[in-house]
């Protein structure tokens, strides 16, 4: 599966993921839930054997990161698209010039945690041409 941005506010606007490279490969710097072991908390009493994964069970080790390149096309101001596929937290993004003289376009993302799901476009009008734009996802 790939990293998808759906709309999910506004009536147009088209993100479509070019292509995605693997930044690395394992767990988030701060994902050690993996390393805990035995997800029953039966260290140090009763010993269990080791029990990590790294799979999508309760000791996971996360998804890693990618660097996403792409398009919009069709945007709007206030456009939402959420992140989904392989992803689903925005760490970083950055969207090139509109092309079109005198209308701007920018996008906002929720840093306060992780990342964020979801990223908001800032437009003048509405943007009919394509513009690219580069995210960090996982």
């Amino acid at each position: 599966m790939a990293v998808t941005f759906g709309r999910t506010t506004g009536a147009g606007g088209v993100m479509v993921a070019d292509f995605e490279i693997d930044l690395y490969a394992g767990a988030l710097v701060d994902g050690t839930n993996w390393l805990k072991g035995a997800a029953n908390g039966a260290y140090p009493g009763t010993l269990d054997g080791f029990q990590a994964t790294n799979d999508d069970t309760s000791n996971t080790a996360g998804r890693g990161l990618k660097l996403v390149m792409g398009v919009l096309t069709l945007v709007q101001n206030g456009n939402v698209f959420t992140v989904g596929g392989d992803a689903d937290t925005i760490h970083g993004m950055v969207v090139g010039g509109s092309g079109v003289a005198g209308k701007s376009l920018t996008c906002t993302t929720d840093f306060s945690g992780l990342g964020s799901a979801t990223a908001t476009m800032l437009a003048e009008g509405t943007l009919d041409n394509r513009t690219l734009f580069m995210a960090i996802v996982s």
